[in-house]
């Protein structure tokens, strides 16, 4: 199974944590999904890690893998943000993690998990922030509005697309 490789993986193995949170904005598993259905992998830890130049791409904080019964999974590609405003915020650099994670991470250096036929993947790629931000001016576009406006992350000649949440969302089992 997907998540056995993984934990036995010798690269992939040292970046298993038990939590996705970061400053105290994270992301929650339900009480009624199973230990043994899911690891989170620091991306951005790999990177920080493995890649000592000025190559090293940005990246998104986490990669949780749901196992949802069969060869089925559920990917969350996670970018945390524990901020107030996203007036400082680089809109593109948010959007570029999740492109690296697909293009580096996932179809590069792991492709043999994530490019694998034998596994059905629903990927989900989540910004949590707590930005407080509103449209004061109704003409005029929030950031937020503008992040989602961004040509969205490609994966398997797929769309993805970013969806805000706000901090300690709950994955709950697989339907």
């Amino acid at each position: 199974m997907l998540i056995q490789k993984i934990q036995e993986d010798p690269i992939l193995s040292k970046f298993l944590c038990d939590d996705c949170e970061e400053n105290g904005v994270g992301i929650n598993i339900g009480t009624e999904v199973k230990r043994d259905d899911f690891i989170i992998i620091r991306v951005d830890e790999f990177y920080n890690k493995t890649v000592h130049d000025d190559s090293r791409p940005k990246s998104p904080d986490c990669l949780i893998i749901q196992h949802c019964g069969n060869n089925r999974f559920v990917l969350y590609l996670i970018e945390l943000k524990a901020i107030k405003s996203l007036k400082t915020e680089n809109m593109g650099d948010i959007r570029d993690k999740f492109q690296n994670c697909f293009s580096d991470f996932m179809s590069d250096r792991f492709r043999e998990y994530f490019y694998n036929t034998d596994y059905e993947f629903v990927i989900k790629l989540y910004f949590i922030s707590d930005p407080r931000e509103t449209k004061i001016d109704k003409g005029k576009a929030t950031r937020m509005d503008s992040l989602l406006a961004l040509r969205q992350p490609r994966f398997a000649n797929r769309i993805y697309p970013i969806k805000p949440k706000n901090p300690n969302p709950i994955i709950q089992p697989c339907q």
